[in-house]
Order: C-alpha cells, then sequence, then structure tokens
C-alpha cells in the first residue's frame, strides 16, 4: 500500500471523527458535556376538607370568606348580642384571629370591646373547610361596631370587616 494513500486515509478519518464529534456533519448529533441534573419537584399535595391544616413557610396560604348563615343578623340587640357567621378557606390553608372592636380605618382597627365574644376567636383551616364563628355578647359604647377577622397572606395580612350595628 503506498505510504500518501495511508496518510491521507488516517487524515480523512480524523478529519472525519473531528467533524462528527463537533455536530458538523448532519445526522450526527454534536457531544455536549451532560445537563446537571434537577432535583425531581416534591409531589403537590391534595388539600381535603378536614381537621386544621398546619402551615409552613413554604406553605401557599389562602383567603378566608365570611358568609351569612341562617343565624347571621347585621341589626342586633346590643344588650344580648346573637349571631354568627361561616368562615371558610380557600386557595389554601388559613389562621385566622377575630375580635371585636368600636371602629376600622384603611390604616387599622380601632379598640378591642372586651364585652363582645368570638367564639371560636381564633383558628387553622384547611383549604376548604370552613368554621362558624359565634358573636356574643353586649356593647354599650354606640350605634355600631366591627368584629374584625384577620390572616395573614404570602403578601402580609387579608382583612374581613363585618358591621354591625344596634
Amino acid at each position: 500500500m503506498d505510504v500518501r494513500r495511508v496518510s491521507t486515509t488516517v487524515a480523512t478519518a480524523a478529519v472525519a471523527a473531528l467533524l462528527i464529534g463537533c455536530g458538523l456533519i448532519k445526522g450526527s448529533q454534536p457531544q455536549t458535556q451532560p445537563q446537571p441534573q434537577q432535583p425531581e419537584p416534591a409531589p403537590a399535595t391534595t388539600a381535603t376538607k378536614g381537621p386544621p391544616a398546619k402551615t409552613t413557610g413554604s406553605t401557599k396560604l389562602g383567603t378566608l370568606t365570611v358568609h351569612s348563615t341562617a343565624q347571621t343578623k347585621t341589626r342586633v340587640a346590643c344588650s344580648n348580642i346573637q349571631t354568627e357567621e361561616r368562615l371558610t378557606a380557600s386557595k389554601g390553608p388559613v389562621n385566622w384571629t377575630a375580635r371585636a372592636v368600636d371602629q376600622v380605618s384603611d390604616t387599622g382597627a380601632g379598640n378591642v370591646i372586651g364585652s363582645v365574644t368570638v367564639s371560636p376567636s381564633s383558628g387553622s383551616l384547611a383549604d376548604g373547610a370552613s368554621v362558624v364563628a359565634r358573636i356574643g355578647g353586649s356593647y354599650s359604647g354606640g350605634q355600631r361596631f366591627v368584629v374584625v377577622f384577620e390572616y395573614p397572606t404570602s403578601i402580609g395580612s387579608g382583612r374581613v370587616n363585618v358591621e354591625l350595628s344596634c
């Protein structure tokens, strides 16, 4: 065999291998560095109605809605308050607290009224779960008062105000 022919064949094979390795010849895949393995995402959990959910910093926080029940009255006898509201968590679990105050504004709630009770006055609700909060006691400080239901959200806090009048 001719030496020139062997060296040309070896050179051609070397160039072809280089072109294939770089992906410059059609039908071949370029050789690349292996992609780093991404961790598998944690499996999603399905929230169900049931016992209150425990929340953590990574849990998506929900929204609290307040609805009337058959026993709900917005006009009450302030010497013997008897009304209720149904609280429901949606779009995630909710930890909430409630208190009666004399007034509310955009910047916050007024003075707590100790003679008006909310039972339960706080709790945790799983997504879709609800609880009835009973409002009782008495109020002699004016013609109206507000029950404030507050809950943390992923961007701060949320508040639902229920105004009651005498």
